[in-house]
């Protein structure tokens, strides 16, 4: 799964929960973007690297799913020259 990310707070990146559990359950990675860097993320990692939890957020969209926010140390995947 690919998310874009457009603010990191204090170093961290935040991943709506749904979005984590679905990458967890298909034992899928999540590839975050900011600025033209990605960061990939196994289905472990998103797991046992989790820095931070939110509170409950209410979607502005009518339907939408109410979320947490979790919190991944940013970390850019390095590229080999």
């Amino acid at each position: 799964m690919k998310r874009n990310v457009t603010t990191l707070y204090n170093g961290i990146a935040k991943l709506k929960d749904y979005d984590v559990i679905k990458c967890i359950a298909d034992k899928d990675k999540m590839e975050v973007t900011y600025e033209g860097d990605i960061m990939t993320l196994s289905y472990e990692e998103l797991t046992t690297k989790k820095v931070s939890t939110s509170q409950t957020y209410t979607s502005k969209f009518p339907g939408g799913k109410d979320y947490i926010l979790l919190g991944y140390i940013w970390r850019p995947d390095v590229v080999e020259l």
